[in-house]
């Protein structure tokens, strides 16, 4: 009876002391950087614990636009919780911002502390972006690049067997606030497939290194200038109004990527360095496939020897990278023409092409004959009006010396009738002394 009596005592005990110990209200005071570069920004933040009540306030001074904040509430039911407050300052000069916490929190159980703190953040001058934009190393998983890496040589590659269908590229940068693209695991296929490493640097420069990985063909199509025959299509992006489909070359049935509203078959070749590009495929030729967009227009220029308008010249024009046969106005260095057809439609036609918005409309002819009809027409009143000026300067001239020849015999006439009346004084002159 003793032993339960002394047991019920204990439990009792514990079971008090456990309801009345509770955990003393706490805080902890921190600040997300002690140094931070002029122009960012700093956070102070205060964490209450174990608080049903509490008045508490962060002051900022020093460096800074400013950042004082409080923070006064209860719980609403009167238990003790956990809170976390922050406030945010920039700073606007170099030198130091200072943090002060000050006030109170309280416990359910009345338990009150009294908070206190300081923190101090250096502003320090801005540093420079980072110019370094090298690799510390490059590799390929299982495999050797050739030649062995130098973080100043550009281009390297790698042989992998035929049965390979993916390889994974590792690289590290030498500067730490620098970034690298296109690394981690690749798809390729037979032949030279093309990887760029870009290494960006903090200030924006960039570089970028070349990786070929030569997968073993066992049986390559050769053709044209030493390009291949691409035998798979996975990595490929099909064009536009196209649909994937086979056909046999070599007896070997490679893609081929087909407009059947065009009639037009296209198949993927590839050079020693990995690019591809697609070409027209019609009875064992192949000419380069060009497609030029320009917002919802897509045309594929033709070939054509004739000169189509009057006062046109033809030229070979780059446009998007492609020697295009275009004819040129003139010699006027913003606009072109080119025959072309819709991608979408099979319409052939000619195009006027806007170097400067680097846009395609189609060509107006109508427009262009009534604007050479306007330009004669301006062109023969200009000549009319220049032969009536020409013919009103020859009468003007052909009066004037009229007009000359008159002034000058008046004058003679003058002349002479001021010599008679002076004659006529000088006898009647001598006349009168005679008679005196």
């Amino acid at each position: 009876m003793k032993k339960i009596y002394y047991t019920l005592v204990v439990l009792i005990t514990f079971t008090l002391l456990t309801i009345s110990v509770k955990a003393a209200p706490s805080y902890s005071f921190n600040v997300s950087s002690s140094s931070i570069e002029n122009g960012r920004s700093v956070s102070a933040s205060v964490t209450i614990r174990n608080a049903a009540a509490w008045d508490i306030k962060i002051t900022s001074s020093g460096n800074t636009y400013g950042c004082d904040e409080a923070w006064s509430d209860v719980t609403s039911n009167g238990n003790d919780t956990t809170k976390t407050y922050t406030t945010t300052c920039k700073s606007n000069s170099i030198g130091t911002i200072a943090f002060v916490l000050s006030g109170n929190i309280t416990s359910s159980d009345e338990q009150k502390i009294y908070l206190s703190g300081s923190k101090r953040v250096s502003v320090v001058e801005p540093r420079k972006a980072a110019t370094n934009n090298a690799l510390k190393a490059l590799s390929v998983d299982n495999y050797e690049l050739s030649p062995t890496f130098d973080s100043e040589v550009l281009e390297y590659s790698v042989e992998v067997p035929n049965e390979v269908n993916t390889i994974v590229i590792n690289a590290t940068k030498q500067e730490s606030h620098a970034s690298i693209e296109g690394i981690g695991e690749k798809e390729v296929i037979e032949g030279t497939n093309k990887f760029e490493i870009k290494v960006t640097a903090e200030n924006g420069d960039a570089r970028v290194y070349n990786l070929l990985v030569n997968v073993k063909d066992n049986n390559p199509i050769i053709v044209l200038d030493n390009l291949t025959v691409v035998k798979n299509s996975k990595n490929i992006i099909i064009p536009d109004n196209f649909k994937e489909d086979k056909i046999t070359i070599n007896d070997i049935e490679v893609p081929a990527f087909i407009n059947e509203n065009l009639n037009i078959i296209l198949v993927a070749l590839k050079d020693a360095n990995g690019n591809t590009n697609f070409y027209r495929y019609e009875n064992n030729t192949y000419i380069k496939y060009i497609e030029l967009n320009s917002k919802n227009l897509s045309i594929y220029p033709l070939e054509i020897e004739e000169i189509p308008y009057k006062k046109f010249n033809k030229v070979d024009k780059n446009i998007d990278g492609n020697n295009i046969k275009a004819f040129q106005y003139k010699n006027l260095s913003n606009y072109f023409v080119i025959y072309a057809m819709d991608l979408t439609n099979g319409n052939k036609n000619y195009y006027l092409y806007d170097v400067n918005d680097k846009t395609f409309q189609i060509f107006d002819e109508e427009l262009y004959n009534s604007l050479v009809e306007d330009n004669q027409i301006y062109l023969y009143m200009l000549i009319g009006s220049l032969f009536v000026i020409l013919l009103s300067i020859i009468i003007m001239v052909f009066l004037s010396a009229k007009l000359k020849k008159l002034r000058s015999k008046i004058n003679e006439i003058k002349y002479e009738k001021n010599q008679i009346e002076q004659k006529q004084k000088v006898t009647k002159k001598s006349k009168k002394k005679k008679e005196e």
